[in-house]
């Protein structure tokens, strides 16, 4: 770009630039100065505005904020968002930071400063990861709080979609985008015959009905938007991120539909392994009638937790297929040359009407094969990615946590010191007494329960440390020790499930073999010696949480993600292997790794020590095998 821009966001004419700069208030480029503010990046648009990473102008490392810049003059719906932000003080909406007038020549355009969040918004977030239940039940709740807090204080967000919720590293949720709010003591900027800003796919039947008779009703005769209609949003929002579809076309027929009674497509017949409990909870929302919809967003939290709290394994499975890639030796016939055969005269347009109308046919059945897919290796990367971004996050929380525990206890002792001193004998008092000098009391350390301040990091419970015993008894031994005890429970256990399966020639465990020469040269190029050992994240098909301490996993493939550097493995290295769960502990290989930049190295690793695994935690059953999240890997130059 040629010229520089002032601090009140202005070209300045360069002499050898032949034309001046014009600045769109949709597209700033880097550097554009917003007042104090100076401009990184443009972030996203929305329908009143265009919002822009800023920071501090001058101060190369200062913290990012989000400065939201209206799309119009002198827009109404910036002073709306300000009020309602000045009243909303909670974890789940975006802090207001500083308020302005752009004015880059005679008009002015208004900004708002916030909180810079990071993360993805709730659909982006679900098509980069393959959620459980129990995750998309967490961000109901949270979801619902945010709302019953904000309507306890008179505010509707009236703009409640995905795209308007973000889902930070951490598995945090905030809600953005309240410039559409509205509060008891707003201004009116919603004319009587038009419905609330916002987007019609997640109007309330009420709404959409509304839509084609508003002119005939007036205001005071019924609101616009209610509570109803918003835990309706909730609903369809919900509905799509399990469904990825609409339950409803945004149409005055389809509401007509409903009220005969025609429901919308069942959510579990869309995808069956949605728990029955949540699905429940979210055909409620998507009613027809308000008054069979949750009374308010508070008492919705209140389901949502206690389904969560009910919630038994089927919660944690992956709500979406998997999508695996074509195998090599599969053909199409989709473009295949002389597949037509030889043509009529006069029938040269029919037929390539019918190889479109074929193309298409396949085309939507490719389209609906891989509706509700996950590509296995794309998760992979986002979840290393959402590990590597919330350790930050969880150091920032406990140097937090740290620093106001310190400032309290520093103050305590201050405060001690000058009540000694105040009350210490002066007047009267022997020499030998005033002479002794007094020492303030020292604070006391934390007890256990003092350091979970507010605000602080939750507690996470550190990995077992590996066992010490490695590679040091013979594989023959093994082999045999393990062949009696499985000849033992064949023979006074034939009624337990794992035994039948391991009687039956099913191996708890795979066969010795050696390392193959080219991961042995890999792994020295890589510094990886033999038992060296790091942490990691057993299974990243589950979307990662501060909470998650286990995992159940079964036999089959696995990808894991390093949590630490180890030799040339970088922190965020993904490791692909196989995990054997029949045997009374869990075993898993790992044949190669993939570094964060995308190269690939063959590797010879173990899950836990050689010949030991990882234990199993209490509740595992055959097939299913419950293990902690964060495990570790020990280096092999032979598979035992």
């Amino acid at each position: 770009m040629r010229g520089e821009l002032s601090s009140g966001g202005a070209a300045l004419r360069k002499p050898d630039a032949p034309f001046p700069v014009v600045v769109s208030v949709e597209a700033l480029p880097p550097g554009t100065r917003l007042a104090r503010w100076e401009v990184l990046q443009r972030l996203a648009a929305g329908g009143y505005g265009t919002v822009y990473a800023v920071r501090r102008a001058g101060r190369p490392r200062a913290q990012r904020y989000a400065l939201k810049l209206a799309r119009h003059p002198d827009s109404p719906w910036f002073a709306r968002e300000a009020e309602i932000l000045s009243q909303l003080r909670h974890p789940g909406v975006p802090r207001l930071m500083a308020t302005g007038t752009w004015r880059p020549g005679a008009l002015g355009y208004p900004f708002l400063v916030m909180e810079h969040v990071e993360g993805e918004s709730l659909y982006a977030w679900s098509l980069a990861r393959n959620p459980s239940a129990r995750d998309v039940g967490g961000l109901l709740a949270q979801s619902s709080e945010v709302l019953a807090f904000a309507h306890q204080r008179g505010v509707l967000h009236r703009d409640f979609k995905g795209d308007n919720i973000r889902i930070q590293p951490e598995g945090r949720l905030m809600l953005l985008d309240w410039g559409a709010g509205w509060h008891p003591e707003a201004a009116p900027l919603t004319a009587t015959d038009q419905l609330p800003p916002g987007t019609a796919h997640y109007y309330s039947p009420q709404l959409h009905l509304l839509r084609a008779s508003v002119s005939s009703i007036q205001a005071a005769e019924r609101p616009l938007y209610s509570v109803a209609d918003e835990l309706y949003a909730v609903g369809v929002s919900f509905y799509r991120l399990l469904t990825e579809a609409y339950p409803v076309a945004a149409s005055r027929a389809d509401a007509a539909r409903l009220e005969e009674g025609h429901a919308f497509p069942s959510l579990l017949s869309l995808n069956p392994r949605v728990p029955e409990a949540l699905a429940s909870l979210i055909t409620r929302l998507l009613a027809f009638s308000p008054e069979a919809r949750p009374p308010s967003a508070s008492v919705l939290a209140s389901e949502a937790r206690q389904a969560l709290a009910t919630a038994d394994a089927a919660w944690d499975v992956p709500l979406f297929d998997w999508a695996h890639p074509r195998s090599p030796q599969s053909r199409t016939t989709e473009e295949e040359a002389g597949a037509a055969g030889p043509v009529a005269p006069g029938q040269e347009v029919a037929l390539q009407h019918a190889r479109l109308q074929r193309v298409d046919r396949l085309r939507a059945l490719h389209d609906a094969r891989e509706l509700r897919r996950r590509a296995p290796a794309h998760v992979a990367r986002m979840e290393a990615r959402a590990i590597l971004a919330a350790g930050p996050v969880r150091r920032r929380q406990a140097l937090r946590a740290t620093w106001r525990r310190g400032t309290g206890g520093i103050l305590f002792v201050m405060a001690m010191g000058l009540l000694t001193w105040i009350l210490k004998p002066h007047a009267g008092a022997s020499t030998v007494d005033a002479a002794r000098p007094v020492s303030p009391p020292m604070a006391q350390p934390a007890a256990p329960d003092q350091a979970a301040a507010p605000g602080a990091a939750p507690p996470s419970h550190a990995p077992r440390p590996l066992e010490e015993k490695a590679m040091t008894v013979p594989l023959k031994q093994d082999r045999a020790s393990h062949a009696r005890s499985l000849a033992r429970g064949c023979t006074l256990a034939v009624g337990a499930a794992s035994t039948l399966v391991a009687c039956a020639g099913t191996p708890l465990r795979p066969e010795p073999q050696r390392c193959p020469q080219a991961a042995l040269e890999a792994m020295k190029e890589l510094d990886l010696q033999r038992d060296n050992r790091a942490a990691m994240t057993l299974d990243i098909r589950y979307t990662w949480r501060n909470d998650a301490q286990t995992v159940t996993v079964g036999d089959g493939d696995i990808v894991s993600v390093q949590k630490e550097s180890m030799g040339r493995l970088p922190q965020g290295t993904l490791l692909y292997g196989r995990l054997w769960t029949g045997g009374e502990r869990v075993m898993g290989r790992y044949t190669r790794a993939e570094t964060p930049d995308g190269r690939t190295y063959p590797v010879c690793l173990v899950l836990g020590n050689p010949e030991e695994g990882w234990w199993k935690e209490a509740g595992s059953k055959p097939g299913a095998a419950i293990v902690p999240r964060s495990v570790g890997y020990t280096v092999v130059d032979a598979f035992p």
